[in-house]
């Protein structure tokens, strides 16, 4: 996904870092389960909070809903970055 279709710059940056500020709340990446595909896990319980809590303080923040596959999407980008792994950070456009 290109977040650039769905976000701004500011908007990027907000949900990346309120996605991890919650995940180390949570400590979701500290979850030690088997992986199930049922819903019902602990880690999809936490993922369905955090979506439902982003969605109200993207609307907080900008007066306006997210589109969901950008929460999806930064809630995952945010599990990469605080993994270690490299995430493409957005580029500024020079004017």
């Amino acid at each position: 996904m290109d977040w650039r279709q769905w976000l701004d710059v500011k908007q990027y940056e907000f949900l990346l870092q309120w996605f991890m500020r919650r995940q180390r709340e949570l400590k979701l990446a500290e979850l030690n389960e088997p992986l199930a595909y049922d819903g019902f896990s602990m880690y999809d319980q936490l993922c369905q909070q955090l979506l439902k809590e982003a969605a109200i303080a993207f609307i907080e923040q900008f007066s306006q809903p997210a589109p969901p596959i950008a929460l999806t999407n930064m809630l995952h980008l945010a599990e990469l970055e605080l993994a270690g792994r490299p995430v493409k950070q957005p580029k500024l456009a020079l004017h």
